[in-house]
């Protein structure tokens, strides 16, 4: 399956209870107010032949312990994200998937992911920010669940 993304960034920290490299999706319709990827929906985007070519680079990487599914909306390209989630798992790797959904949608349309953890809830600006797992949080709306 090939695999639509806008950016690969490696050694990401911050973003994750570990070092990853984060991939963005190819976009984003949500339209949070004071996104800080919005921009983003106007990069010209990439293909990759498979979630296997990504996955391959990302085991390649010294430092990333896993990916970060992050950066614009990947729930609006629902097979490759969990085409990704899977091969990640595969090669041993941690996931972090960013979405703007809350728990009750998210596992209505994508079930409890095992092993993986999740950023649940829409940026707001403005918002008072926190931590989750070392993550810091845009606003209280934002929390992070660890899907056994």
């Amino acid at each position: 399956m090939k695999i639509r993304y806008k950016s690969l960034e490696r050694n990401v920290f911050g973003d994750a209870p570990f070092v990853a490299t984060r991939i963005g999706a190819i976009q984003c319709t949500h339209n949070c107010a004071g996104c800080h990827h919005r921009h983003l929906n106007d990069v010209q985007g990439y293909w990759s032949d498979s979630a296997e070519d990504i996955i391959e680079s990302v085991v390649r990487e010294p430092f990333d312990e896993g990916i970060v599914l992050g950066g614009l909306e990947w729930t609006e390209q629902p097979e490759e994200m969990l085409e990704l989630i899977r091969v990640a798992k595969d090669h041993g790797l941690k996931v972090m998937l960013y979405t703007h959904m809350g728990e009750e949608e998210f596992t209505d349309r994508f079930g409890r992911p095992s092993g993986i953890y999740v950023k649940h809830g829409e940026f707001v600006a403005g918002g008072e920010p926190h931590r989750q797992y070392g993550v810091q949080l845009a606003n209280r709306e934002q929390y992070i669940i660890w899907y056994e």
